[in-house]
Parts: C-alpha cells; sequence; structure tokens
C-alpha cells in the first residue's frame, strides 16, 4: 500500500514579499517513519518544492495541480497535516482529489483538525477520517481500520459511519519520546535543497495557559523533552549524511527543565554544532544562558507577547516584564542573539497597552545600534481550543486583510467559504476589541514595513518622534485615516514620509534608497536565518535586472555610514542630492551583495534609454511620489 502524506502550504509575508520556508515536516517525517518500520510504502509530498521549482504557479490553479501531482503518485491513501491559517489551501487539495478519484481514502490530522474534527467532518465531506493528536502509536492501527472497515476499534479518531459523525475517546499523548523511530528525514530532498540548517523535534507539550495560545490543547500539558543521547544522536545523524551543523530545536518552551537542558548542554558541548531554541525570559538566567552559549547555543526565540504588565495579566502570559531588560542585555552579552516576539490585537487591549508594547520595541531598537536583535510584532489570531477563543468566539469580524501567516486567497470563493464559516476559519477572522481593528492593522504593517527599512534609519525617524514608536505609530494611524489606507507598504511609507517631512527631505531619500536596495537583495530565491532556500511567489522566478537608478536623492550610504558610527552627517551633506545606481552581484564568498556609485550627468544620460525598460518598477516608484 502507498501513502502519500501532504505538507502544509504555510506562507511567511515580510511586508511586500511573500516566502516559503523550505524544512521537513517534522510531524509528517515521524510519522512516516513509523510507518515504514511497518512494511509500508509511504512519501513524504512538499507542494512548497513544486512552487519554488517553478513547476506550479501561485494562482487559481494552485490547488488543482497539486491534487493532480499527488495522484501522480498513485497513492492508496492520501494524510493531510494541516493549520488553520492555511486551511482552506488543505480543504481545496482535498476537494480536487475526491473530484477525481471518489473512493482515496483522505485522513487529515495536526492542531487544527484535533480541536474541530466533529465541525471539519460535519462540514466538508472531502476527508474521511481525522486523527487527534499525536499519532505515532495509532496510524497503523488507522491504516489497517481503513482497510477492514472497523475504525470503532482505534482510539483518539473521528470518522464518518453511514453519513453519521462518529469519535471514539483517548488524546494521545506519547510519554516516552525517545521510544519513537529516527523521522525519515530521507524523505525528504535534504541535499538537493542544499539545506545548511535543519530543524529538529526537542520535545512537546507546555506547562503554562496562556489564553491565547493552542499548544497545550494539541500537545498537552505535559512538558517532554527528548533525552540528551536521543537528541544528540539525531544532531549526528543529520551530520553524517548531509553535512549540516547548524540546528534549531523545536519546542516552544525548551529551557523549562533546567536539569534536562544542563545534560543536553554537556552532550552537545562534545561536539561543533550551533543551534537555536525558545524559551520563556522567566526559565533562563546568566548561568544557565552561559551553558548554552558554550555549548553552541547561538540563537533563542523568546515569546514577550506584551509590553504592558496589565495585558500579561489578562492573556495569562503572567511574564515579569521587569525582568525583561536585564535578560535581554545578558542575552546580548554573551553573543546570543534574541528573537523578541510581540503580539497586539488582543480584545481587552486599550491604548496605553499597546503603547506600553510599541515602546518597549522602540526602546529594542536602541539597544540594538550595534547588535544583533531581531523583532517580531504579530496581529493576534483566534485559535480553536484556546481560553480567549471560548470566551470570545462571539466576538469574531472578518475583512479582506491577510496577517503575516494566513494565506492569500487564490480561488474566486476562498473568501466566501471562509468568511461563511468562523467555526473552521477562525484564523482569518479577528476579535473586535476596545481599539479599532484598523488601528491595529495599520500598527502591524508599520512594525513590518519599518523591519525593511532597517535599524539605522528606523531610529533615524524615530528620533523625529521622541524617540517613541508609539508616537509614529499614532501619526501614521491619523494620516492613514485621512486617506483612507488600509495597511502601511514599502511604497505606502515613503509617502507618508515624504507627505510629513517633504519630498526633499533626508528622510525620504534614505527611504527610497533603503526599500530599492531591500528588493533587489531579496529578489528571487534567496536564504534566511530559518532555511537555505526560500522563495518569493509574488515575483514568480523572474529575473531581475540587478540595478536600480535613483534620482536626485541624498548620499544616502555615506549618510548610513555616518549613523552606523553614531555620527551626525554634516549640514552640507543633509543638503547635496544627486543620482544614484544601485547594483546587487554575487560573491564567491559572501553571497549577494549591494554596491551604490554616484552617476555623472553624462553616464545618466547613457542611462535614460534603457530606464523604462531595466528601471520600470523605480520609475514607477518615483512617479507615485511625485
Amino acid at each position: 500500500m502507498k501513502i502519500i502524506l501532504v505538507d502544509n502550504l504555510l506562507l511567511k509575508r515580510e511586508n511586500d514579499n511573500q516566502q516559503f520556508v523550505l524544512q521537513p515536516h517534522l510531524g509528517l517525517i515521524s510519522l512516516i517513519a513509523v510507518l515504514e518500520n511497518h512494511g509500508y510504502d509511504a512519501k513524504l509530498y512538499d507542494p512548497k518544492i513544486d512552487i519554488a521549482a517553478g513547476r506550479i504557479q501561485m494562482d487559481e490553479n494552485l490547488y488543482r495541480n497539486i491534487a493532480e501531482n499527488i495522484l501522480a503518485g498513485t497513492p492508496d491513501m492520501v494524510g493531510f497535516t494541516s493549520l488553520g491559517c492555511n486551511f482552506i489551501c488543505t480543504l481545496k487539495i482535498a476537494r480536487y482529489l475526491k473530484q477525481s478519484n471518489p473512493n482515496l481514502p483522505i485522513l487529515l490530522g495536526g492542531p487544527h483538525a484535533t480541536v474541530l474534527h466533529n465541525e471539519i467532518l460535519t462540514a466538508y465531506t472531502e476527508f474521511d477520517v481525522i486523527v487527534r493528536n499525536e499519532s505515532e502509536e495509532k496510524i497503523v492501527a488507522v491504516i489497517e481500520a481503513i482497510q477492514n472497515g472497523s475504525l470503532n476499534t482505534v482510539e483518539g479518531i473521528t470518522y464518518r459511519e453511514n453519513g453519521k459523525i462518529k469519535s471514539t475517546p483517548g488524546a494521545s499523548t506519547i510519554k516516552d519520546l525517545d521510544a519513537l523511530p529516527f523521522p525519515a528525514y530521507h524523505a525528504y530532498p535534504i541535499k538537493r535543497q542544499e539545506l545548511s540548517f535543519i530543524r529538529v523535534e526537542a520535545g512537546r507539550g507546555c506547562p503554562f495557559s496562556c489564553t491565547f495560545c493552542s499548544t497545550a490543547t494539541f500537545f498537552g500539558r505535559s512538558y517532554r523533552l527528548k533525552s540528551a543521547k536521543k537528541l544528540c544522536e539525531e544532531l549526528d545523524y543529520l551530520h553524517e549524511q548531509y553535512g549540516v551543523t547548524d540546528f534549531g530545536l523545536t519546542h516552544d518552551l525548551f529551557t523549562v527543565n533546567r536539569n534536562k537542558v544542563m545534560e543536553f548542554c554537556r552532550e552537545v558541548s562534545k561536539r561543533k554544532y550551533t543551534w537555536r531554541c525558545s524559551a520563556r525570559m522567566d526559565c533562563v538566567d546568566r548561568e544557565l544562558l552561559t551553558i548554552m552559549r558554550d555549548a553552541g547555543c547561538t540563537s533563542i526565540y523568546y515569546g514577550i507577547e506584551t509590553g504592558s504588565q496589565r495585558m500579561q495579566k489578562i492573556s495569562k502570559k503572567k511574564l515579569d516584564l521587569g525582568i525583561f531588560r536585564e535578560t535581554l542585555n545578558i542575552t546580548l552579552d554573551l553573543g546570543i542573539t534574541p528573537t523578541l516576539s510581540f503580539i497586539v490585537g488582543y480584545p481587552e487591549e486599550i491604548m496605553e497597552d499597546v503603547h506600553a508594547t510599541l515602546d518597549t520595541l522602540s526602546d529594542c531598537f536602541f539597544i540594538l545600534s550595534n547588535t544583533n536583535i531581531s523583532l517580531q510584532l504579530h496581529l493576534l489570531t483566534p485559535e480553536p481550543g484556546t481560553a480567549l477563543h471560548a470566551q470570545c468566539k462571539d466576538q469574531l469580524g472578518f475583512d479582506d486583510y491577510i496577517s503575516d501567516f494566513n494565506f492569500p486567497t487564490l480561488e474566486q470563493d476562498d473568501a466566501a467559504i471562509m468568511a461563511s464559516n468562523p467555526a473552521i476559519f477562525m484564523n482569518h477572522h479577528y476579535y473586535r476589541s476596545v481599539l479599532p481593528r484598523h488601528f491595529f492593522v495599520i500598527t502591524a504593517s508599520l512594525f513590518e514595513t519599518l523591519l525593511s527599512l532597517g535599524n539605522t534609519i528606523t531610529r533615524y525617524l524615530l528620533m523625529n518622534f521622541d524617540n517613541s514608536l508609539s508616537k509614529l505609530n499614532d501619526d501614521v494611524y491619523n494620516w492613514a485615516r485621512e486617506h483612507s489606507i488600509k495597511s502601511i507598504t514599502n511604497h505606502l511609507l515613503v509617502r507618508y514620509i515624504s507627505s510629513r517631512f517633504s519630498q526633499q527631505h533626508v528622510l525620504t531619500s534614505l527611504a527610497r534608497y533603503q526599500f530599492e536596495s531591500a528588493a533587489l537583495l531579496n529578489a528571487g530565491t534567496i536564504g534566511d536565518a530559518e532555511s537555505s532556500k526560500v522563495y518569493r511567489p509574488d515575483k514568480k522566478n523572474e529575473r531581475d535586472p540587478g540595478f536600480r537608478l535613483l534620482k536626485d536623492i541624498h548620499n544616502c550610504p555615506g549618510i548610513i555610514k555616518l549613523l552606523n558610527a553614531k555620527r551626525k552627517p554634516s549640514k552640507k551633506l543633509l543638503q547635496e542630492r544627486t543620482d544614484f545606481v544601485i547594483h546587487v552581484f554575487e560573491d564567491k564568498k559572501k553571497g549577494r551583495m549591494l554596491e551604490s556609485y554616484k552617476l555623472s550627468e553624462f553616464a545618466a544620460s547613457i542611462f535614460k534609454p534603457i530606464e523604462h525598460r531595466v528601471m520600470a518598477k523605480t520609475d514607477e516608484f518615483l512617479s507615485e511620489l511625485s
């Protein structure tokens, strides 16, 4: 029997760019290992790879094409995993599979399906069986039961029988993760994708009770880590097979069990690996962070969630913000790169709470002037199985705004399907709150755009607002309302800066220069912090000419260099304007590099005939400002 397990179409959006991060799905390759041990022919299909290779496009035919690719593998059974942010993709692909082969059994698993098993099977006949919670210990029994028609003997599943929805008891939690076989990394084309970084599952479960998070609902409150020996054996295997030395240990709260972490550090320090993890700030200290750093830890993700102590209490995150600055400074002092993640859009959030979060972030912009740090600000997304959803499920609203992880609409009825069924597609909805939805959209999209603007120029911009992100945000929000702007993108931020300060202001030049430079550097398929391969479907694999002509701007490279050195640009430098060409080229050792140079009047005249052909995007950009 051939079984094909289908990965998520998980999309990551950063301002004007959409990205797919290509990594093996850890849950699916764990299931494949179990199935292979029982003699099944199990395959992994990741549609993101086909999109990245240009074999299929991100258009209205995407779901049909994915279904055709799955059917080309002649499966006897298909299994999907899905998150709420992309469940529309899973539904549509399953629909096309059933249309082509009505007798093909289709299984569904993952957090979203686990919580909404009855709702999904009732609404959508495309799915035959939902396997709830952790599935390694029952997946073989499920397949055998489908073959012999005795699904009622399998624990922890929901299925359709004679038109009725039936569920068997049992919410599987695998106590001993070491008992699981090595995930089937061979099922993913690691070598072909040239991955230099690989995610590895470190453990499962969460003992905390944040109202907005569904991790504990799916994995249980039982906190589990793989043993140091088992985890290091997995890292050794990946190093020996693929030459990988950089790993991401996936567990929302890696450092909760201090003794387990120290045991891992003692074991992994014998190798020369680097690794990253996630932690609560109140579950680390200088001693532990030093041990982790010495054992190869290079980066930590801290979910702060809110800069308001009031909201920390309401959301039950219950993090003492008094330790924030000290823990951040210790992390930076040890040379570990922190990622700080925040959320806005809580139903109870008032302006003072948002300002507290934004000004915590603006403090970070100034802390990070000469350090490595990554900042995130997300819109709150309704999640099934959370205390917040149970409390506010009657306060859901729907608009056409696509947040940073939600999948865009491709087929004409996508939005209508999601809008009409908030119980299943709640991730594409929002909680109605004290503050207007438009305010939160502007806040999140502005911050995303400031990340594209870069730390140096963002700090220079914030200096005009008393170093306060909340003051800048309020001003941008008022401007957006006045001009009926729904969200902030790169070119709209340039428009704002131009209208707020003037088209001739140095900040306008810096923003134009930075966004055009970023567009060049990000064109095509490039690496990021998560993977060596990232595909931007909005680019559709088009080759970028590698040049931009920016007319009548300041000497931005010179000004940025001075700002980075914490030196004030001279009055003369702030007045002089010229034409610049920015160019991206490939360096064999350093990768994609940016160079810029002044364009003489004679050279500009040479550029003129090809300007509309090579610099079309720049011309559109400039005309929009005029």
